[in-house]
């Protein structure tokens, strides 16, 4: 069963959310104001402040939790409350498709980033002048809350600027920032705290975000070409002039601005969704998994490490290992893109199916199961084995992560905003529960027995892509909402 699909691997719209970009390209694809014909220097900007602007979210998302123990001991609470510090602001991501999606289709993909830029930035300062457990938890839950906002319309801003083949690299990159960020706060957590003090930990994001919000003020257009189009008809009137049909194939698209349209998409829909499309079901179990997985890697890496009599601060070096496997998957996706994916494109005059794009992701779940292990049966080996297992199970869990979103993106495109919002929402929810229970996990377990739970469950879900990859037609064909 195939389905025609003039894009590529992922399609994501106006709102961050998926959808067909050909369909609600409003303006003329030769029309030199049209995102896809800015010059090169102008996408490579563009792609560079909205990486950036996801890097400095994810950063944010993990930086507290090296410093969670001093500030238990500093407030005279567990090291698990302190924990949710981390949690909090992992479950804020939730409100991406619940709040931001609509809020991005009433005013724009610029205004939100714009927002979660500024916002994210400024509830840094209730953290970093707290005086008490509550203040600290409340700041980084909105920060999440409000960072959201930038990876609801990331993928969106990108997916305006490139054509079919380009825009699979490219957003491979964006889904890499959303884990590379997360994988370097750590250490650069850890150096701070030891040396100055850990309510800096809220003070680098700030100016961070603060340099961010200048560059994104100054230099970021809208993206989406309705609204281009909608801006320019708008200066046509005001002008006096007449022309505005000329670039115009169609209405533009209009903002959800009724509150029932708003429960039916982003609520009500998503929930009937997830209950009855095992695809979905499973693909958002496994990857709120491989997200909390990656998580539970910024306590359980340093316990490791520790062991070896490494100090705190280099206990977290190996997260460069596990950067060097997340960058890797941006090679592998980039080969397959230009290559296998390509050639199959071509071969059916642009037609392709969305088990096409899953090739990696089945690379990537036969590469975390023996990863994992490896890690776990290495305590004892010398550091280099563990650091070795570590960039591959970066590798594993990028490729598992990157490629899910694909596929789930290709399945039910025409319900793909609903599909995300449950996605998304159960994926940060269930991932902001590891940082809680890892500590209480490695005590109750020990270091080996954890890795092997944790193994033993990515093996578990190994078959799965393997299963979409040569059943996906038949399961699609018994679904009422996945495309056939």
């Amino acid at each position: 069963m195939a389905y025609e699909q003039p894009a590529t691997m992922l399609e994501l719209g106006n709102n961050g959310s998926p959808t067909q970009i050909e369909e609600n390209t409003l303006l003329d694809s030769k029309d030199p104001d049209h995102p896809r014909n800015w010059s090169t220097v102008a996408k490579v900007s563009f792609c560079a402040i909205v990486c950036a602007a996801v890097f400095g979210v994810s950063f944010s998302s993990s930086i507290l939790g090296p410093a969670a123990s001093i500030i238990a001991h500093q407030y005279h609470v567990s090291d698990i409350i302190m924990q949710l510090g981390v949690s909090l602001f992992v479950a804020g991501f939730a409100a991406g498709p619940l709040v931001w999606g609509p809020f991005a289709e009433a005013f724009g993909n610029r205004t939100t980033l714009i927002i979660g830029v500024i916002l994210c930035g400024v509830w840094q300062i209730p953290l970093g002048v707290a005086n008490n457990v509550p203040t600290i938890l409340v700041s980084r839950f909105l920060a999440g809350s409000f960072g959201s906002s930038i990876t609801t319309v990331s993928s969106g801003i990108l997916t305006d600027l490139y054509g079919p083949i380009p825009r699979g690299t490219t957003l491979a990159f964006a889904a890499v920032s959303i884990n590379l960020g997360s994988s370097f706060a750590p250490i650069v957590a850890s150096y701070l705290t030891i040396e100055h003090s850990w309510r800096w930990l809220a003070w680098i994001p700030l100016i961070y975000f603060g340099c961010l919000a200048m560059i994104v003020l100054l230099f970021l257009r809208e993206s989406d070409p309705s609204r281009i189009l909608a801006a320019r008809q708008k200066w046509s009137r005001q002008d006096g002039s007449s022309d505005d049909e000329e670039h115009s194939t169609t209405n533009p698209r209009s903002p959800v601005r009724q509150s029932h349209e708003i429960v039916v998409k982003y609520l009500k829909k998503p929930v009937l969704l997830f209950f009855q499309e095992p695809i979905l079901i499973i693909l958002t179990i496994y990857m709120a998994f491989v997200y909390g997985l990656l998580y539970l890697s910024y306590q359980l890496f340093p316990i490791a490490f520790r062991t070896r009599g490494w100090s705190t601060p280099a206990a977290t070096l190996p997260f460069i290992s596990v950067a060097v496997g997340l960058f890797s998957s941006v090679a592998v996706i980039a080969i397959f893109m230009n290559t296998w994916y390509k050639r199959k494109w071509l071969e059916r005059a642009q037609i392709s199916t969305p088990e096409d794009c899953l090739p990696p992701m089945i690379l990537g779940s036969m590469v975390l199961p023996p990863a994992i292990f490896w890690f776990g049966w290495t305590l004892d080996s010398h550091p280099i084995s563990q650091l070795l297992a570590a960039g591959f199970i970066g590798l594993g869990l990028q490729l598992v992560f990157t490629v899910g979103v694909v596929y789930i993106v290709n399945v039910y495109r025409a319900h793909v905003v609903s599909a995300f919002a449950i996605h998304i929402t159960v994926r940060s929810l269930v991932a902001s529960t590891f940082p809680i229970w890892t500590q209480s996990m490695y005590l109750g377990l020990g270091f080996r027995n954890m890795t092997n739970v944790l193994g033993a469950f990515a093996a578990l879900m190994l078959p799965f892509p393997l299963l979409f990859f040569f059943y996906g037609p038949r399961i699609r064909s018994w679904s009422r909402y996945s495309e056939s």
